[in-house]
């Protein structure tokens, strides 16, 4: 779908700002990041200064190196800004540590969002939740089902 260039045919009489309505109606402006890869490598340092120049501040520019792990945890970091999404780790009533595997969830997402994306049992019994979180006064604070949730939150669901 990468389209370079098209003909607008237009009947009638019509305002630029009538036409620019109608092509860009259904336009999806997506963030975008190049991400630099091989920063491990020889001259790195010196393409990635020619990367910044080339692109001129208008997108960020994240360095990386997959072989050695640099900048990779930069790279997650953006991605999910960017994206506005969470991680939200879910723990068992009975159990000591969270899950592993975090829900990832968009930004202001709710304690019944979680519950409705585990299963659809747990947000129509829903009863409370206990969260954990270093924003919180108390941690673990019991929660509602309209406490909205962050990112690296730990939450326990309590059902009927």
């Amino acid at each position: 779908y990468r389209l370079t260039d098209g003909v607008v045919k237009i009947s009638g009489e019509a305002t630029l700002d009538e036409v620019e309505d109608a092509i860009f109606e259904n336009a999806i402006y997506r963030p975008s990041v190049i991400v630099a890869n091989k920063m491990d490598l020889e001259n790195a340092e010196a393409n990635l200064k020619l990367l910044n120049a080339f692109v001129g501040g208008k997108l960020p520019v994240i360095a990386v190196s997959c072989e050695v792990g640099y900048g990779l945890e930069k790279l997650g970091e953006t991605l999910f800004k960017m994206l506005d999404i969470i991680r939200v780790y879910t723990k068992e009533p009975d159990e000591r540590e969270p899950s592993k595997k975090p829900f990832i969830l968009r930004k202001g997402a709710t304690v019944y969002d979680l519950a409705k994306n585990i299963h659809s049992d747990f947000s129509e019994n829903f009863s409370y939740a206990r969260v954990w979180a270093r924003r919180l006064a108390f941690s673990p604070q019991k929660v509602g089902s309209t406490f909205v949730l962050e990112d690296g939150d730990i939450v326990e669901i309590h059902a009927r």
